[in-house]
């Protein structure tokens, strides 16, 4: 999939005083919509809010909303977002189709087929478009590989779709990243980290051109890098179209000690918190593994000197405000009770807030 730029930053007051350009008085009202998982489209993830912005207009939520699709892809509502460039757009009631026109430039899509057709020849974008709430959706990608325009996304929920002299003083501020590694994944030619977990996250491709230092200047290599380290990531200005978005890793600095153990992890819910001696909390947390040698469900006692971080914004969170239903990534060490399920130390805790 081809790579877009990143938003580093959109000023809220533009959200606020820009045009909001509506869809919906010019679909159908004979259209019904396809069957999706929820009747309303989901247009936030873990309080993530999603905004669509056109050449530097905002759109309200209500008159754009965005979901994410199949295949991780960010939906966007086509009329809206294709009116406000300047394309001209005609529906066809019995192809279920749509046609765009905008100076020389022709192009059509059709409900449920996977062939964006641009001057006549067929591109596939590994998602087809939906009708949902009687708007046609495409994938983000439509607006980057079929109109060729510029395409951001900020890890924060901002997408910008713009003309190719838009948006690139904002993007240039968007190429560092602070966080904890949330996952690691190998492959043959390097692997991938996730950073920060999913709402506020970025997945970083880590190749042999990849810089990995510590915070002292000495070379690592992938291998050296451990679930939970707390790392400062310079990557590309360009990041593919997915939540959370995906982009080349540049340098990794590890702003942490590593630790002298192999660190396990889990990603799940809090499904109970217990108060234990000396203030500390025992929390269960049961989801996934996040290594073959880590465990679906664990029980971690947590105290006040106990590393707490938010995904949004990395601030730390005092272990009182954990609840049951948190999202988390919960790191820790091999030394664990042989009970089912162990009982070990929380080396770190991150919460999806």
């Amino acid at each position: 999939m081809k790579p877009f730029k990143v938003l580093g930053s959109v000023i809220a007051g533009v959200l606020i005083a820009a045009s909001v350009v509506s869809a919906a008085p010019n679909d159908p009202a004979a259209v019904k919509p396809m069957p999706i998982s929820t009747s309303i489209p989901q247009d936030s993830y873990g309080g993530l809010k999603f905004n669509l912005v056109i050449n530097g207009k905002g759109f309200a939520p209500e008159e754009a909303s965005l979901y994410v699709g199949p295949n991780s892809q960010i939906m966007i509502p086509i009329r809206a977002a294709a009116e406000a460039l300047g394309y001209k757009l005609t529906w066809s009631q019995d192809t279920q189709s749509l046609e765009l026109v905008k100076d020389n430039q022709w192009m059509s899509l059709q409900i449920g087929q996977d062939k964006y057709s641009l001057a006549k020849m067929y591109i596939p974008l590994e998602v087809v478009p939906e009708l949902t709430n009687e708007k046609t959706y495409v994938p983000l990608s439509y607006f980057e590989k079929v109109m060729k325009l510029q395409v951001m996304a900020s890890p924060t929920g901002t997408i910008t779709i713009s003309s190719s002299d838009q948006g690139s003083e904002e993007a240039a501020s968007a190429t560092t990243k602070q966080g904890t590694i949330t996952s690691i994944t190998y492959s043959e030619k390097g692997g991938e980290i996730g950073l920060n977990g999913y709402a506020h996250g970025v997945r970083l491709n880590i190749s042999d051109e990849t810089e990995i230092v510590s915070s002292d200047n000495q070379k690592l290599k992938l291998t050296d890098l451990q679930l939970g380290m707390s790392i400062t990531a310079e990557h590309s200005l360009v990041m593919a179209m997915s939540m959370p978005p995906m982009t080349n890793a540049k340098k990794i600095i590890v702003t942490d000690t590593r630790p002298a153990q192999p660190t396990l992890g889990t990603t799940g819910v809090i499904e109970e918190i217990t108060a234990s001696e000396g203030g500390s909390k025992r929390l269960v947390i049961k989801g996934d593994k996040l290594s073959d040698s880590s465990f679906e469900t664990i029980v971690l006692n947590v105290s006040s000197s106990t590393p707490i971080i938010g995904t949004k914004d990395n601030q730390p969170i005092a272990v009182d405000q954990l609840k049951q239903g948190d999202k988390v990534y919960a790191f820790y060490g091999p030394n664990l009770t042989k009970s089912l399920p162990p009982i070990g130390q929380a080396v770190k805790i991150v919460v999806e807030n």
